[in-house]
């Protein structure tokens, strides 16, 4: 198999918390014009302008595949509305759970009614959909190309965990992607380097995108991903702060609708109308994602939202009081009212449904902006799905006067055409800032005046202090592209056969044992030794080789190299 770097096509998929897409480009049409890339435009949306496909997966009573996107959301709200669904499974806005810290292989996700599945398997659905329906397109352009023909990009926020992003790289393996043609691209990075191709009329400002540091905010539906990068003399990008950012997404502000309707009516029978009227709460939130997108700072006039009649219908039936009491009752009287299918809202507080998401964000950004690495920065370059809402730029433009605040025109496809340009041209980024310090657990000689009496152990005869962090990489630290950090390895048993070599991860800059409260180990490698009685040495190397951490052994005696990526899992 000739490696991914020889293939004639790049394809990425952006697997999205709210939605999810793919792109692709021929690398001849690349070398012409790099912006070209091609996306698919034929999603059955209804009622909702959408270029990418909901991130939602129905599976069977079996738990096996049915649908995606907006096909999985149509037939599960028919089979709700004949009362046919309780057997199946709906899993929806489920990415999230990667944002968590503790990510384990067999680890579940729960559906909408909270029966659960491995989330392997239900992330695998949802890129082998994707994936299948790219190499469809590719059949009905007569290309004859298969899935082993494409050099494959996989999207992670930047701020996700290293866990995290050998879960999608194992995810994909499951959906049937071979991991030596799958290259995963971190999404402001991806975002960064399509943008920089753009002339100004793609541009919300003036000018080419074309200084020198730049902030590049990634905000989707889960997570606003922060990354600063300066370009060089030479084209390409370096990262001058690691990422940074949090779960303040778009489905923030859905989180702060839905507390306004249950400080209304009450959890129990919002609870009530949500299982039994799974059609009419999905057509609330398209509903409720077109008024997202088009809310505008200026506006004065009532903002209705249609709402499912049965909202109302379940509260009165359980309370026995009008939908209309129950508004007066609550610190909405006056600015909300509440008919048969709609609520009208004041602007402002519709508004105020961002002010949470917003206020997060700016304080994150205030902060970073004073940070040695980031002062000077002049250029905000907002992307992602949540960038396309006015109210965030204004925002955004508000809190930072003096940057030059950048929104490329269709700010959600952005991150999607980045990775397949990424995927051209990796070598463009040059260097990363570690955002943990690893290294690995060694056993010194004993030093009392230094080591603490609990970590000495006896080894061959020799007192030994077990768990020492001996550092490779720094927090914080610039890390070339490929560049390694060695070290070198003594054995301390005669007739050792093997050495064990468990790397760490600390976000402290000097942990002094493995054991330290903020330390984790995060994978292992085996090096096998020769057969002798003498003390074997072994150099280490850890390196960037992509966007994902590796680790080199050599045996010095046999020359033997062991190499792996860590297993984070």
């Amino acid at each position: 198999m000739s490696s991914k770097k020889e293939k004639i096509i790049v394809a990425a998929v952006d697997f999205g918390t709210t939605y999810s897409g793919y792109a692709f480009s021929f690398k001849h049409e690349y070398e012409k014009d790099p912006t070209k890339v091609s996306t698919n435009h034929a999603w059955n949306s209804g009622s909702l302008l959408s270029l990418k496909q909901p991130t939602c997966v129905l599976c069977n009573s079996k738990g096996e595949f049915d649908s995606f996107g907006y096909d999985a959301e149509n037939k599960y709200t028919a089979l709700a509305e004949d009362d046919k669904h309780h057997s199946w499974y709906f899993f929806r806005r489920f990415k999230m759970v990667l944002h968590e810290k503790q990510i384990k292989r067999g680890m579940e996700v729960e559906d909408d009614k909270g029966r659960k599945l491995p989330a392997i398997k239900v992330f695998g659905m949802a890129i082998h959909y994707l994936k299948t329906h790219l190499l469809n397109t590719l059949e009905k352009q007569g290309t004859g190309l298969k899935a082993d023909d494409i050099h494959w990009i996989l999207t992670v926020p930047a701020i996700w965990t290293d866990s995290a992003k050998q879960f999608m790289r194992e995810a994909a393996d499951e959906a049937g992607i071979d991991g030596r043609l799958l290259t995963i691209a971190l999404e402001p990075e991806a975002a960064a380097m399509y943008c920089q191709l753009l002339s100004s009329d793609h541009l919300s400002s003036k000018g080419r995108f074309d200084d020198n540091k730049y902030m590049v905010i990634d905000l989707g539906g889960g997570t606003a991903d922060i990354t600063v990068h300066e370009k060089q003399h030479d084209g390409t990008i370096k990262e001058v702060h690691k990422a940074s950012g949090g779960a303040w997404g778009g489905t923030k502000v859905d989180e702060e609708f839905k507390q306004m309707i249950i400080k209304i009516i009450g959890a129990p029978s919002f609870k009530t109308f949500c299982d039994e009227n799974k059609d009419d709460n999905m057509e609330m939130l398209r509903e409720l994602e077109t008024k997202k997108r088009s809310i505008r700072t200026d506006k004065e006039e009532k903002i209705t939202i249609k709402v499912p009649v049965a909202l109302k219908d379940t509260y009165e039936k359980k309370s026995g009081e009008t939908i209309k009491d129950a508004v007066e009752q609550t610190q909405y009287k006056g600015k909300i009212q509440w008919t048969a299918d709609k609520i009208r809202l004041d602007a402002e507080l519709f508004r105020s449904l961002f002010q949470n998401c917003i206020r997060k964000i700016t304080e994150h950004l205030a902060d970073l902006l004073e940070k040695p690495g980031v002062k000077g920065t002049s250029t905000m370059l907002m992307v992602g799905g949540f960038s396309e809402c006015q109210l965030m730029q204004e925002a955004i433009k508000r809190a930072f006067p003096k940057p030059k605040v950048v929104i490329p025109n269709e700010a959600g496809l952005v991150v999607l055409k980045g990775a397949v340009i990424f995927g051209h041209r990796p070598q463009i980024i040059t260097s990363r800032i570690a955002k943990y310090t690893y290294g690995i657990n060694i056993s010194p000689p004993f030093d009392p005046t230094k080591h603490p009496k609990d970590k000495k152990v006896s080894v061959g005869g020799n007192d030994r202090c077990k768990d020492v962090f001996k550092k490779y990489i720094e927090v914080g630290e610039s890390v070339k592209i490929g560049e390694a950090k060695t070290g070198k390895h003594v054995t301390i048993k005669s007739n050792q056969k093997e050495m064990l070599l468990k790397i760490y991860a600390s976000p402290e800059k000097n942990p002094m044992f493995v054991t330290d409260s903020k330390c984790e180990m995060v994978g292992r490698v085996v090096v096998k030794l020769p057969d002798t009685t003498d003390n074997i040495r072994v150099d280490v190397k850890m390196m960037f080789g992509e966007t994902e951490l590796m680790v080199e052994a050599e045996e010095e005696t046999t020359k033997a190299k062991f190499a792996a990526f860590f297993d984070f899992l």
